[in-house]
């Protein structure tokens, strides 16, 4: 009988060894991704996560994924509520203006009012939500564009005939004069809110919507945005229009609003020297530049009255307004410390006889006397 070979148990050792080896090494790679997994942030339900990943989303598409020069020149601000009076709102009876509001913005209380809810036309402050309107749509790439003045807009500001108007009104303030030069964006800004200049402000107007008409929509969207329920614009410059309307305090929310953008904080800054900015204009193939001057239209308020003075404050920002039906009105923003204020005042006369160069004194007496007695 044949005996059975021996079975090689050396054969058999060193295949157990490998099977061994396997086993240990696929625990060490088994412990390694626990231990990865354990160091990473454990992912969250995602009923949990709908908030942080709809957040994250917002935040990707905000305009700091934006170039600086693709972003809007102001992005928005936070609406001011409309400010309330409270048992301390003093009546404003002995002033000048008709209706008039002292607002403090930070608390949003009414410090001092006069008619502040009456309706009026708000004459250039119009121009105030015209910047809003305007920086909001424009890049600070487009600041560097420029414009040329054209026959057409010369025309409109010349002839006294006005979209909103149902009558022929004096030929409006012209910042500009040389058909087909070309002017810098930025610097047409600075026209409006400086100078009150109406070519400037038509020929931010049309590049932005392509018409004024187009152009004022976007301004009464914009009121409506802010819950204003009194104001309604017609044209962009504040011709006198039955229809071109606010309130003393609603035109305090616009420019409470206005002045959390830094670019409108400084167009609208008291200036006490004429601006000069560059027109530009092409001789053969070489393009030249000359000087244009924008003389502040708060400085000739200020020429009528040169003992103007405040005691408690510093006026920041202002914007004035006149029209020969609603005479005169000014909107201003003046700060004490870290408080803000909001100071409207409108149909600023004392007598149908009076000099002009009467009224707007008293437009500067009637802000003198509130500023310095109402701001502790």
């Amino acid at each position: 009988m044949q005996k059975t070979k021996p079975t090689n148990r050396a054969s058999e050792e060193a295949i157990f060894s490998i099977l061994m080896l396997v086993f240990a090494i696929f625990e060490i790679v088994l412990l390694t991704v626990i231990l990865a997994r354990a160091a990473t942030p454990s992912r969250q339900n995602p009923q949990d996560t709908v908030d942080s990943e709809t957040e994250s989303e917002s935040e990707s598409e905000t305009e700091t994924d934006l170039p600086p020069e693709s972003r809007p020149v102001f992005s928005g601000g936070v609406i001011p509520s409309l400010p309330t009076p409270t048992a301390q709102t003093a009546t404003l009876s002995s002033i000048d203006s008709k209706y008039a509001v002292l607002v403090n913005a930070e608390t949003g209380e009414i410090v001092a009012g006069r008619n502040f809810d009456t309706v009026f036309s708000p004459a250039s402050m119009t121009k105030v939500m015209t910047l809003i309107v305007a920086c909001e749509n424009l890049t600070k790439a487009d600041l560097e564009r420029k414009l040329p003045l054209t026959e057409e807009i010369v025309q409109y500001v010349t002839s006294g005939e006005y979209a909103g108007t149902e009558v022929a009104l004096p030929r409006e303030v012209n910042g500009i004069t040389c058909i087909g030069d070309t002017y810098r964006i930025e610097d047409l800004l600075y026209g409006i809110g400086v100078m009150s200049a109406a070519d400037c402000t038509y020929m931010i107007a049309k590049e932005i919507s392509g018409s004024e008409e187009a152009f004022v929509a976007l301004m009464n969207q914009k009121a409506a945005d802010m819950g204003l329920t009194h104001t309604h614009f017609d044209n962009a410059v504040g011709f006198d229009s039955p229809t071109n309307v606010t309130t003393a305090r609603e035109m305090a929310v616009i420019l409470a609003y206005a002045m959390q953008s830094e670019t409108i904080a400084d167009i609208l800054k008291p200036r006490s020297e004429r601006m000069p900015i560059q027109a530009h204009y092409v001789d053969g193939l070489e393009e030249k530049t000359y000087k244009v001057w924008f003389t502040p239209s708060f400085q000739s308020r200020l020429e009528k009255y040169p003992d103007f003075s405040l005691t408690t404050s510093t006026v920041q920002a202002t914007k004035t307004g006149y029209t020969t039906e609603s005479f005169l009105a000014l909107a201003a923003s003046s700060k004490k410390d870290r408080a803000q204020y909001i100071l409207i005042l409108g149909d600023a006369d004392s007598g149908a006889s009076e000099k002009i160069s009467e009224k707007f004194k008293n437009t500067m007496l009637d802000t003198e006397s509130i500023l310095n007695t109402y701001i502790p």
